[in-house]
């Protein structure tokens, strides 16, 4: 469940520009929106990632051993390592957006982005993630008004 969440931003990222992750991408978005309606996740996601990663690790028996035993504890490293560059990041948007640098008294590398940014700045702040929840909530309408459909077939 846990890699369900990771899994679904990377995939759908990786599969804009492959289609080698489309079907990972579209398993994960499957179980998360099953995690968030509370319905049990049928997709093995965790176990194929699983998989795949220890075959390829096989080159190195012991590494392969310590992998597929502790799993679960290297995917919520990697879950919270994920959640905690994606915060900074945010803070880091932020103090860009609120201030003009990324980190106060730093000199900031997106500089040169801000005259565009700051010409668009209340819409992005305001608009993008009303435009996220706008696209969550008609996913979860839609994945209900599916189910509701199949179940009075």
């Amino acid at each position: 469940m846990v890699l369900c969440i990771v899994a679904m931003v990377v995939f759908s990222v990786l599969s804009l520009g492959s289609a080698k992750y489309r079907p990972y991408a579209r398993e994960a978005i499957r179980c998360v929106f099953k995690n968030m309606t509370f319905s049990p996740c049928d997709a093995k996601l965790e176990q194929k990632i699983k998989g795949k990663v220890t075959a390829k690790l096989l080159r190195f028996p012991a590494l392969a051993r310590v992998f597929y035993r502790n799993f679960r504890i290297i995917s919520w490293a990697f879950t919270i390592s994920f959640f905690a560059s994606l915060a900074y990041t945010v803070y880091a948007f932020y103090n860009y957006f609120a201030y003009g640098t990324c980190e106060p008294g730093e000199v900031c590398p997106l500089n040169w982005f801000g005259i565009f940014v700051m010409k668009f700045e209340k819409f992005l702040i305001y608009a993008v993630p009303i435009l996220i929840v706008i696209i969550a909530v008609y996913s979860v309408v839609s994945h209900f008004h599916q189910r509701n459909r199949s179940a009075s077939s």
